[in-house]
C-alpha cells in the first residue's frame, strides 16, 4: 500500500503541476505520429507537440480495442508487435466493462495493481529470506516500474511477474506459480522466458510430466499471438532484433553516445551521457554476476531464468532498443531483477546496486516534471 501510494501520489503531483491536470498525458501521445483515433478525440487526449510519443499511446489504443475490431491498429507503429502485449490493456478493458469513458482510469488502476502485487510479493520474499518486509516498497525503484509510472508502459506487469515467479518457486506453490507463468507471456513476448526456465529446470530433474503440465501455461499466449497474426500484418519491428555477434548492441551503445538534441545545454548533454554509461555499466555488472553464477553451476529455476534473459542481452542488437535508458531499462528489467533477488538470497547487495545504477538516468529524464512539482508545492 505504501509503495502504490507513493507512486500513484507522484503521478497525481506531476499530472497536476506539469500536465495541467490531464491524466492522459501519461500515455505520452505524440503529435508527429499518426494522430489520435477520431473516436477518442472527445477524451481530450494530451498530445506532445513535435514528438513521436511513446509506447504507452499504443497500449492505450489497444485497451480501447483489444479484439482489434475498431481499426485503431492503423494508429500504431506496428500493430502485430504491440497487440501481442495484451495483458495490461486487456485487463483495463475488462475492468472498465468495455466502456470507453472508463478505459483510461481502468488502465491506470491496472498499473497500480501490478505495482501493489510486485511490492507485496517482494515483501513476502524478503521475509522468506529473513529480511524485513519493508523491502517490499523497494519495488518502486525497479527501472521498469519507474518507466511504467511515467509513461504507462506494460513492463511493470512483467517486473511483478518476475518477483511472483521467484516467490512461488521458493514457496513451492504450483497453482500460484502456474498463474504467474501464464500471465508473463501475455504481458510481453520476453515473458515466455519465465515458463521456459521453469520447464527446463523440471526437465533437467527428469520431472518430464510436470514440465509438460507447466508448458501448457504458454498456451494462452500462443493462442493470442495466433489471433493477432490473423488480424494484423507484419510491421517494421519484424526481424532485425537479434545478432550473432555477442553483445553487439551493448558494446556499440557503450562506445556510441546517444545523440541528444542541441537544444539541451552542453552540461545537461554530458551529464546524460555520463549517467547512460553508469546505467550500461550496471547491466554489464549484472552480466558478470550471471556468468559467475553459471560457472558455479547454480541450477535453480531463478538462475536458469537469469541465464535466459542474459542470452537475450547476448543477441539483442536493434539500435532503438539500446537508444536510451527508458528502452533498454524496461527490456532488461527481468534480468536485473532476477539477479537482484538471487543476490538477496545469497546475502550479496551487488546485483541490487547494479540495478539501481539505472535509476539516476531515469530520474533525470523526469527532471522537468520534478522541477514543476517542486515549484508548485513550495511556491
Amino acid at each position: 500500500m505504501v509503495c502504490t501510494a507513493l507512486l500513484a501520489g507522484w503521478q497525481g503531483l506531476t499530472v497536476h503541476y506539469h500536465f495541467g491536470g490531464n491524466w492522459t498525458a501519461l500515455f505520452y501521445t505524440g503529435q508527429n505520429f499518426k494522430g489520435v483515433p477520431p473516436a477518442l478525440q472527445p477524451e481530450g487526449i494530451y498530445v506532445f507537440k513535435d514528438s513521436l510519443g511513446y509506447d504507452g499511446q499504443f497500449y492505450h489504443y489497444l485497451a480501447h480495442d483489444p479484439l482489434l475490431r475498431r481499426n485503431y491498429t492503423t494508429f500504431m507503429d506496428d500493430p502485430r508487435y504491440r497487440s501481442g502485449r495484451i495483458l495490461v490493456p486487456g485487463l483495463a478493458f475488462l475492468l472498465a466493462g468495455g466502456r470507453d469513458e472508463r478505459i483510461d482510469a481502468a488502465y491506470i488502476a491496472v498499473v497500480w495493481m501490478f505495482v501493489a502485487l510486485g511490492a507485496y510479493w517482494l515483501g513476502r520474499l524478503a521475509v522468506l529470506y529473513a529480511y524485513p518486509a519493508w523491502f517490499g516498497p523497494g519495488f518502486a525503484l525497479v527501472p521498469a516500474v519507474l518507466v511504467s509510472i511515467d509513461r504507462l508502459t506494460v513492463d511493470v506487469a512483467l517486473a511483478a511477474c518476475a518477483v511472483g515467479f521467484v516467490l512461488y518457486v521458493e514457496e513451492n506453490s504450483p497453482l500460484a506459480l502456474y498463474a504467474v507463468l501464464m500471465a508473463a507471456g501475455l504481458v510481453r513476448e520476453t515473458g515466455v522466458l519465465l515458463p521456459a526456465a521453469y520447464c527446463i529446470w523440471l526437465a533437467g530433474g527428469k520431472r518430464f510430466r510436470e514440465a509438460a503440465v507447466f508448458a501448457t501455461s504458454v498456451i494462452p499466449t500462443f493462442a493470442w499471438w495466433l489471433y493477432v497474426d490473423l488480424h494484423t500484418s507484419p510491421g517494421w519491428y519484424s526481424g532485425g532484433f537479434l545478432s550473432l555477434a555477442p553483445f553487439a548492441g551493448l558494446v556499440r551503445r557503450m562506445f556510441h553516445a546517444y545523440a541528444y538534441p542541441d537544444t539541451l545545454s552542453r552540461a545537461v548533454r554530458e551529464l546524460a551521457i555520463g549517467l547512460d554509461l553508469v546505467a550500461l555499466a550496471g547491466i554489464a555488472a549484472v552480466l558478470v554476476w550471471t556468468a559467475r553464477r553459471s560457472l558455479q553451476r547454480a541450477w535453480t529455476p531463478v538462475t536458469i531464468a537469469m541465464y535466459l534473459f542474459a542470452l537475450l542481452v547476448l543477441v539483442l542488437n536493434r539500435s532503438d532498443v539500446w537508444s536510451e535508458v527508458f528502452a533498454f531499462g524496461r527490456t532488461l528489467t527481468p534480468l536485473l531483477l532476477l539477479a537482484t533477488l538471487d543476490g538477496m538470497k545469497l546475502r550479496s547487495p551487488l546485483p541490487a546496486l547494479a540495478m539501481l545504477a539505472l535509476d539516476p538516468r531515469i530520474i533525470m529524464q523526469m527532471g522537468g516534471q520534478i522541477v514543476d512539482v517542486a515549484r508548485g508545492i513550495f511556491s
